[in-house]
C-alpha cells in the first residue's frame, strides 16, 4: 500500500501510522519493499528553528546551482527526496543543503534550522575567544570585506538589486575601495540594460523565458543592440545565458545566418542540456543551410520528448529544406543571398537578363549551343524571380514547400522562340526592354 510513498513521512500518508513512527520515513520501516536494503538511515534531524526557512528550490540537470524550476519547489516541512536537486533558501539569503541527485531524504525546516544552529555556535565560540568588549567593538574593515563580499555573491548568483545595496553599504565606509567600486559601476550599468530589455523584449518569467512579443525588425534590431552592450560589460556566467539566448533569437529572427550560428553556439555551451537551447541552436543552423545537422538536433529533442511539437515542425522543415537544397536553388540561380531584399533580387534579375536574353545573345553572334544553353539559363532565372519577388510564394519556397514557377504560359517568356522579350510575371504581361 505504501510502495509509492517510500520517501514520504509516515504521518503525511497514514491517518493512523503505528505509534512511534508518525515522524518517520516511510523507507526506514520498509526497506525490503521500497529497495533501501543496505541502507543507512537517515540521521535523527536537530530540532528545527521556527521561521527560518523559506522554501526548497529545485534546480535541473542534478547540479545544485543548476536552472530554477521554481514550478517544482517545495514547503519547508515537505520531504526532499532522492532524485531531486537544488538547495533550501532559508532567512537571510543563507542556503543550505545544496544537493545533487544523490542524498538522503530530509527537510528544509530541518536543515535551516541546523544551519542556524551552527552560525549561532559559531558565533559565540568568536564571542568567547575575543572577550565580551572586544566582541562589541565595531570593526570598519571587517564589516566592509563582508558587505563587499557578499554584494559580490549576490551579483554572481544573478540578484542584482541585492547586489547594489550591499556595494553602496560597502563604499559608505570607503568610498574608494577599487575593487567594490568596479564592480558597483559594472552591476549599475548592467541593471539599466537589463531594465531597457525588459522594457523591449518584455518581462522574463522563470522558465517560461520572455513574456513579450515582438513582431517588427526594429524591434529586433533594438533588443541586439542591447543585449551585445549587456555582454560587452562581460557579467557573470548566470547573467549571461539568457542574454545569449535572447541576442541567439534576435540573430535568427533578422536572418542574420552567420552572426546567428556564432552566439547560438555560445549559448548553446552555456545551456547545452535544456530542449529550448537545442531548438534555437537547430534554427540556427537551418537558416545556415546546415541541413543536416539540424535535423540530428531536432531528432534528438524528439527523443527527449516525443511531444514537442516545436521540435517536429522544425524536423519536418528541415527534412524538406535538405531535399530542397539537393534541386535547383533559385537564391543561387540568381546569385543572390536567402536575405536579399526585393530590391536587390530585382537588380540582380535585370543584371542576368541583359546577360542571357536571347536577343542580347544573338546580337553577340553566339552560335547555336550558346543561343540554347542562354535560352535554358533565362528560363531558370526567370522562374527564380517569379518564386522569389512574390512574398507568398518566397516564405513557402523558404519552408520548403513546393512552389511552381511558370513564367511564359503562353509561349511568350523566358525567349521560348520568341524574338519580343515578352515573359509572364506574377500574372502580369511584362516586356523586357533593352537598351
Amino acid at each position: 500500500m505504501l510502495k509509492g510513498e517510500c520517501g514520504s513521512v509516515f504521518k503525511n500518508v497514514w491517518s493512523s501510522p503505528p505509534a512511534g513512527v508518525a515522524n518517520d520515513l516511510v523507507w526506514v520501516h520498509c526497506p525490503a519493499t521500497c529497495g533501501k536494503c543496505g541502507e543507512q538511515a537517515p540521521e535523527a534531524a536537530p530540532a528545527p528553528v521556527p521561521g527560518k526557512c523559506i522554501s526548497w528550490r529545485q534546480t535541473k540537470d542534478c547540479m545544485a546551482n543548476g536552472k530554477r524550476q521554481p514550478s517544482m519547489d517545495r514547503g519547508c516541512n515537505e520531504v526532499v527526496k532522492g532524485g531531486w536537486s537544488g538547495y533550501c533558501e532559508c532567512d537571510g539569503g543563507i542556503r543550505a543543503a545544496e544537493s545533487d541527485c544523490r542524498h538522503q531524504p530530509f527537510t528544509c525546516e530541518a536543515k535551516c534550522g541546523a544551519q542556524y544552529a551552527y552560525l549561532r555556535q559559531q558565533r559565540q565560540a568568536k564571542v568567547s575567544a575575543m572577550g565580551e568588549v572586544e566582541s562589541e567593538a565595531f570593526d570598519a574593515d571587517d564589516s566592509l570585506t563582508k558587505l563587499y563580499k557578499r554584494g559580490k555573491g549576490f551579483y554572481v548568483m544573478g540578484n542584482t538589486e541585492l547586489a547594489l545595496r550591499h556595494f553602496r553599504e560597502a563604499l559608505k565606509l570607503d568610498p574608494e575601495h577599487k575593487a567594490c567600486k568596479a564592480d558597483y559601476k559594472q552591476a549599475k550599468k548592467l541593471s539599466k540594460l537589463l531594465e531597457k530589455i525588459e522594457g523591449v523584449m518584455g518581462k522574463e518569467v522563470e522558465g517560461k523565458g520572455r513574456q513579450g512579443k515582438m513582431d517588427r525588425d526594429e524591434q529586433y534590431e533594438q533588443a541586439r543592440e542591447l543585449l551585445s552592450g549587456a555582454l560587452d560589460l562581460v557579467p557573470p556566467s548566470v547573467y549571461k545565458v539568457t542574454l545569449l539566448r535572447d541576442l541567439c533569437t534576435c540573430h535568427t529572427r533578422l536572418k542574420e545566418a552567420e552572426r546567428a550560428h556564432e552566439v547560438c553556439g555560445k549559448h548553446t555551451q552555456h545551456d547545452s542540456g535544456s530542449a529550448a537551447s537545442k531548438l534555437l541552436w537547430a534554427e540556427a543552423l537551418v537558416l545556415n543551410a546546415l541541413y543536416e545537422e539540424a535535423i540530428g538536433v531536432y531528432s534528438e529533442v524528439m527523443e527527449a520528448d516525443e511531444h514537442s511539437q516545436e521540435a517536429r515542425k522544425g524536423l519536418d522543415q528541415a527534412r524538406k529544406l535538405l531535399k530542397r537544397s539537393k534541386e535547383e536553388d533559385y537564391y543561387k540561380v540568381l546569385n543572390v543571398s536567402r536575405t536579399a531584399s526585393a530590391r536587390e533580387l530585382k537588380k540582380a534579375y535585370h543584371k542576368l537578363a541583359v546577360q542571357f536574353h536571347p536577343d542580347k545573345v544573338a546580337e553577340r553572334g553566339a552560335t547555336s549551343e550558346e543561343r540554347e544553353a542562354a535560352e535554358l539559363q533565362f528560363k531558370k532565372m526567370a522562374a527564380a524571380y517569379e518564386v522569389l519577388s512574390d512574398e507568398d510564394k518566397r516564405a513557402k519556397y523558404d519552408a520548403g514547400e513546393d512552389v511552381t514557377a511558370n513564367p511564359g504560359d503562353d509561349g511568350d517568356g523566358g525567349g521560348g522562340g520568341q524574338r519580343g522579350g515578352f515573359m509572364h510575371h506574377n500574372g502580369q504581361h511584362v516586356h523586357v526592354h533593352f537598351q
